[in-house]
C-alpha cells in the first residue's frame, strides 16, 4: 500500500529567511522617505502666491476711497488702482503657466507700488481736505459778512434785472456750499463757492461803482444839509431833511432832530429826477406848498413840495441843450411827501412816502413854507458802510 499524504504536509511552507524581511521593510522606509523628501522638494520649489501684499495693497485702496481719495487725490488714488489691477492680471497669467515655472515678482512688484499710491494718497486726501474745509468755511463767512453789509442797498438799487439775477444765483450758490460744508463734501462746496463768489462780487462791485459815481455829489448834499439844520435853528423853526442812503426823513425844530422816521422812493431813486416818468425822487432844496388831506389826496394825507424849482428847470433845459434828453421830454411835477408808506421797497413814482402813523406825527408839525431839502446821504459811503457792521 502506498500511504496518502498527512493533511499537515499541505501547510508546510519554506520558512523564510530573517535577512530577507529586513530588506523588505527597509526598501519601505526608503521609498516612504524619499517620496516625503520629493514634496518637500516640490513644495519648495512652488512659489509662493503673493496673498499678503495683494491684501495689504487692497487694504490700502479701501482706506483711501473711505477716505474719498477719489474726490480729494484723483491722480493718486487711479495710480494705486491701476497698479492693483496690473497684480491681479500678472497673478492670474502666471497662474495658468505649470506650477513650478510661476513667477509672482512682478505681482508683488505692482502690489507694494499699489499699496505706496494708495498710502500717499491717504496722506494728501487728509491734508487737501483740511485745507479745503479751512477755505470753504472762510469763503462762506466772507460772503456771508458781505451781503450783510451791503445786501439791504444792492436789493433797492435801481438796477437791470440780469444783475440781480445773479446775485440771487449767488446767494443759492452760498446756501448750497454751507449744506456741501456740513456733508464734508468740500471739493463740490469750494467749486460752488468760487462761482457764488463770481456772482456776488461781480454784481457787488458793479453796484459799488454806481454808489462811488452817485457820491460824488456828497459835497453838495453837506452844504444843503447844514444850511437846512441852520435856518431851522436861526429861525427856531421846523425843517424836513429827507436822506436816501440810509432812508429816512429827519423832522428838525430850532436845528435839532426831533423825529426821524423811515422812508420810501422812487423805485429809480439812486440819482436826480431828469424827467417825467422816470421813476427817480428830485434832489434839492424845496419847500411845503400845500397841505393835503381827506378827500384832497389818494393818500392818507400829503405835502405837496415846489419841484420843480428854478434849479430844476435850468438843469432840465441844460440836458435837453446837450442831449442828455429827448427834445420832447418834459421835467414832471407833483412830487409830494405822503402817507402809505412801510411798504418795505421803493416804489413810488418819484414822491416821498412815510408810514400813516409817521405821517400824521409830520402833518401836525408841518406848515406851508417849511424847508424840504433832499439829498443822497448826510454820510460818506465809508461811513455808511462802518456804521452797518457794528
Amino acid at each position: 500500500m502506498i500511504p496518502g499524504p498527512c493533511p499537515g504536509d499541505f501547510f508546510n511552507f519554506a520558512p523564510m529567511k530573517r535577512g530577507s524581511l529586513t530588506s523588505i521593510i527597509v526598501y519601505s522606509i526608503v521609498a516612504a522617505v524619499l517620496i516625503i523628501l520629493g514634496v518637500v522638494v516640490f513644495n519648495a520649489l512652488v512659489p509662493e502666491p503673493p496673498l499678503p501684499e495683494v491684501e495689504q495693497a487692497r487694504a490700502a485702496i479701501v482706506r483711501a476711497r473711505d477716505l474719498q481719495s477719489e474726490v480729494y487725490s484723483p491722480k493718486l488714488f487711479r495710480e494705486a488702482k491701476n497698479n492693483y489691477d496690473s497684480a491681479m492680471a500678472i497673478w492670474q497669467s502666471e497662474n495658468d503657466r505649470f506650477i513650478l515655472a510661476r513667477d509672482y515678482e512682478r505681482v508683488i512688484s505692482f502690489a507694494e507700488l499699489a499699496e505706496k499710491k494708495a498710502e500717499d494718497a491717504q496722506r494728501n486726501t487728509i491734508s487737501r481736505s483740511k485745507s479745503l474745509k479751512n477755505t470753504l468755511e472762510s469763503e462762506i463767512a466772507r460772503l456771508n459778512r458781505e451781503m450783510a453789509s451791503f445786501e439791504k442797498i444792492f436789493l433797492s438799487m435801481p438796477l437791470p434785472q440780469d444783475v440781480k439775477k445773479k446775485h440771487a444765483r449767488g446767494k443759492l450758490l452760498i446756501k448750497e456750499a454751507g449744506i456741501d460744508y456740513k456733508k464734508e463734501r468740500y471739493v463740490d462746496g469750494n467749486v460752488k463757492i468760487t462761482e457764488a463768489n463770481e456772482y456776488i462780487s461781480g454784481t457787488y462791485n458793479l453796484a459799488r461803482k454806481n454808489l462811488d459815481d452817485y457820491f460824488k455829489h456828497y459835497t453838495d448834499w453837506q452844504e444843503w444839509a447844514t444850511e437846512t439844520i441852520n435856518q431851522s435853528r436861526k429861525a427856531g423853526t421846523y425843517a424836513i431833511l429827507v436822506e436816501k442812503i440810509p432812508a429816512q426823513l429827519h423832522l428838525y425844530y430850532g436845528g435839532k432832530k426831533k423825529y426821524t422816521f423811515e422812508a420810501e422812493f422812487g423805485s429809480n431813486w439812486l440819482g436826480d429826477k431828469r424827467s417825467r416818468g422816470d421813476m427817480a425822487t428830485p434832489e434839492g432844496k424845496y419847500m411845503v406848498t400845500k397841505k393835503l388831506s381827506g378827500g384832497s389826496t389818494k393818500y392818507h394825507k400829503a405835502l405837496m413840495i415846489n419841484y420843480p424849482n428854478k434849479v430844476d428847470v435850468q438843469e432840465f433845459n441844460e440836458r435837453i441843450r446837450n442831449g442828455q434828453l429827448p427834445v420832447d421830454a418834459s421835467i414832471g411835477d407833483l412830487i409830494e411827501i405822503h402817507g402809505d408808506g412801510g411798504k418795505g421797497g421803493n416804489w413810488t413814482q418819484g414822491c416821498v412816502a412815510i408810514k400813516n402813523s409817521d405821517m400824521d406825527i409830520l402833518f401836525k408839525y408841518v406848515s406851508k413854507g417849511t424847508p424840504v431839502t433832499i439829498i443822497g446821504s448826510t454820510l460818506t459811503l465809508e461811513e455808511f458802510f462802518s456804521s452797518r457792521e457794528k
